[in-house]
């Protein structure tokens, strides 16, 4: 039988399974023991469907418990089901050069 995968090891995949999912940049992430508990904010609800599937799919995963909340706009800025957020697009500035890290020179 084969080792269960470590809790780190299953949040290092969540974590970037979701990041690759543009409208999933405000979920939080908590693994133990191979138990996943999702919280914060989706912009649809077939969003949440989505990030719920994904995870459970996830190897190492043995359970999910969705705190996830539909924002439809009322909880931040933005057209209702539109909430605006930090990564909209799911760009990555970073590997885009358009942040300015303070560096001189």
């Amino acid at each position: 039988m084969a080792a269960a995968r470590s809790d780190t090891l299953i949040g290092d995949e969540i974590v970037h399974t979701l990041g690759r999912h543009g409208q999933a940049s405000q979920v939080l992430v908590q693994v133990k023991e191979g138990r996943v508990t999702l919280s914060g904010d989706v912009p649809s609800a077939e969003v949440k469907l989505q990030v719920e599937e994904l995870v459970a799919d996830i190897e190492g995963v043995r359970g999910v418990r969705s705190l996830l909340n539909v924002d439809s706009g009322n909880r931040s800025f933005g057209a209702p089901g539109e909430a605006i957020r930090d990564n909209p697009d799911g760009r990555d500035d970073a590997h885009m050069g358009d942040i300015d890290l303070g560096k001189d020179g």
